[in-house]
């Protein structure tokens, strides 16, 4: 059995059963080797941009005699997954802007999949936007902790109501705070921290226009009753 780390662990389990995965951008392709051994899935699909990690997935894959049920290809995006091929799309350690770029770029297989899980390394506001605008429901999020670092995962599938939020609910999950996440509270306080020194910054720059920090001296104020509210009591 392929020993894997919390953050792919819980992107699988997020995943969950389900009839064949794609994994895009899979690198080692160690998601959809657990998910098959796991029984979550009878087969798979791994895909990379890049020839190299590929041919890392392949020696994985041929390691756990799997060949005949994870398939392999190269490209960009979901473009190489077939339609209706695949009923769930994992889209995991990229920025929440490129994510969004390979949605956009295939967006009808991502409406017709029972669910994409996505897990943004970064700017994962700009992704939760996109899918409330675009028609997709936030079916939950969840967060894992993984070498001192806390991810957040999202698993959202497509019901064509077209929704806005909060500023604050871009930026740190609804439903991190509605299921009363074990680890939001460390990681609202750092992404405290890290708004604090973005309004910091801003406040000493005298190219700092006013509207925008306003924006984002807002939001610190938000992120730091949202704490308040559910943390000290």
């Amino acid at each position: 059995m392929v020993s894997v780390r919390s953050r792919l662990l819980k992107i699988a389990s997020m995943a969950g059963k389900c009839k064949k995965p794609a994994d895009i951008g899979t690198d080692h392709a160690y998601v959809p080797i657990y998910m098959v051994q796991s029984g979550m899935c009878s087969s798979a699909v791994a895909t990379d941009i890049r020839k190299g990690p590929l041919q890392k997935a392949r020696k994985n894959i041929e390691k756990y005699q799997l060949s005949e049920r994870i398939d392999l290809r190269l490209g960009e995006g979901m473009k190489p997954i077939k339609e209706n091929e695949c009923d769930v799309f994992i889209i995991a350690g990229m920025g929440g802007v490129v994510i969004t770029e390979i949605l956009e770029e295939s967006i009808e297989k991502a409406k017709k999949a029972d669910a994409l899980i996505l897990q943004p390394a970064y700017y994962d506001e700009v992704l939760r936007e996109y899918l409330l605008k675009e028609g997709f429901c936030i079916e939950t999020e969840s967060l894992v902790r993984d070498e001192g670092r806390i991810y957040t995962v999202i698993r959202a599938y497509y019901d064509g109501t077209v929704r806005s939020d909060d500023d604050l609910y871009y930026h740190i999950g609804r439903a991190l705070f509605e299921r009363k996440d074990p680890l939001l509270s460390d990681f609202l306080k750092r992404r405290i921290g890290i708004q604090s020194k973005i309004v910091d910054g801003m406040g000493k720059s005298v190219k700092c226009d006013e509207q925008t920090y306003l924006k984002e001296y807002n939001l610190l104020m938000k992120m730091k009753k949202a704490f308040e509210d559910y943390f000290m009591i």
